[in-house]
Order: structure tokens, then sequence, then C-alpha cells
């Protein structure tokens, strides 16, 4: 049952189980922010190279391993927050296939658009392959992929907009919300 592999990651407070034994929310909540964006600045900073989604996978593992077993594996099962319901589990090779055929058809070198990384961006939500920290391991992804194309991509300083957008998938208000830059030489 979907719900099952859903139980088994939380304490019977709702907290997500750690490798710490981390059973305040908020607490955990705060070293999982303060983790995983010190990890995110040191994929950024060693520019590590992105090319298919598989790489999500190497993200999220760096970025969530110091907390939590699953970090860098694929949820076991269907998911949803909210009304939102994501892509079914035993369909995610056909999501790869799709995500990966995108950034194939991407240009490999210069500038592409805001809505270029909104679309990735809509494809890999819809996607979301892992319990938690989709978002995060998302961004950081994009970034690097950015890197590559030798620009940055500004994200909106409050998510709410952004997961309006996500949850409409609506890539051209995504876009907007996007503020892509070239990295000065």
């Amino acid at each position: 049952m979907a719900e099952d592999w859903i139980s088994v990651t939380l304490y019977p407070n709702g907290t997500m189980k750690n490798k710490l034994g981390i059973r305040d929310a908020a607490e955990l909540a705060d070293l999982e922010f303060q983790i995983s964006a010190e990890r995110e600045l040191l994929l950024l900073k060693e520019k590590v190279k992105v090319g298919q989604i598989e790489d999500l996978k190497k993200i999220h593992k760096i970025m969530f391993s110091p907390l939590y077993e699953w970090a860098g594996h694929y949820r076991k099962g269907d998911f949803r927050k909210g009304n939102t319901v994501f892509f079914p589990r035993e369909r995610f090779d056909y999501a790869e296939e799709d995500i990966n055929e995108a950034i194939s058809n991407l240009p490999k070198k210069g500038p592409l658009t805001a809505e270029n990384y909104a679309s990735l961006i809509d494809k890999i939500n819809f996607f979301h392959p892992f319990r938690e920290g989709n978002g995060r391991s998302t961004r950081t992804f994009l970034q690097l992929f950015a890197l590559e194309h030798e620009q940055a991509i500004d994200y909106p300083l409050t998510n709410e907009a952004m997961i309006v957008a996500e949850n409409e998938a609506d890539i051209a208000k995504i876009a907007l919300l996007l503020k892509v830059k070239a990295l000065a030489e």
C-alpha cells in the first residue's frame, strides 16, 4: 500500500524519521535547512557536472544523507501533497526518459531561457522522486545545469508563488518568477 511506505518514514508525532533521532519537527526542519544549504554551496562551489536526471539522485544523497537513510533513493510508492498527485512510482522510467529527452533537446552550450528552465522545473516537480527534499534538490540540479551554460538562476525569495505555479503546472508563470543571469567572466 502506498500509505505504508509513507508511515514507516515518520515518527508517531509526524516528524520524519532521521539518523539523529530528532523528534521535534521544527528542530529537524532547522537542521535540515542548515545541512542542505551547506551541502548545496559545496556542490555549487565544486561545479558538479549534471547531464541527466539520474544526477538528481547524487545531489539528493549529498544534500540529505547526514539526516536520512533514504537520501538519494527514489520513493517507494505513490505520493501526494494536498491536492497534488505526483508521478506514479511504477512509471518512473518514463519520467526519467521524458526529462532526459527534454535535457538532450536543449543546446549543450550557450544561454538558455527562463522558459527552458521552467519547463524542466515543471517536469521534475511532477516527477517528485523523493520522500522529501525534492524542491531543494531540483533547484540545486538546475543551478548546476545553468552553470554549464554560464548562467545562474535567481529564484523568488519566497516560495509561495512558485509553489502555486508549480502546482498549476504553469510554465509561463514559473518562467516569470525566475531570473536567469549570465555569469560575468
